[in-house]
């Protein structure tokens, strides 16, 4: 092959590779907004409860979706 013709090949590829990139980025970014609002319905219902033991059951259960939504920004970032 001319080297006009592996050079296109090779253009191709990384096409391929920054549209698979691209998409696994956008779902990322919807399940990390899908986090953050279910973060936030968490919060609020922990503000509300009055029972000690469904709050800090609720506490324990925000802090865990906070610490996996804070890895996935980082994930996502270092996609960048």
């Amino acid at each position: 092959m001319k080297r006009k013709k592996l050079l296109h090949k090779l253009a191709d590829y990384l096409n391929l590779d920054q549209r698979t990139l691209k998409t696994k980025r956008e779902k990322m970014k919807l399940i990390l907004k899908q986090l953050r609002d279910k973060e936030r319905k968490l919060q609020l219902r922990s503000e509300h409860e009055k029972d000690e033991t469904k709050k800090s059951r609720l506490a324990k259960e925000l802090d865990i979706l906070r610490a996996q939504r804070l890895k996935g920004i980082s994930a996502l970032k270092e996609l960048k």
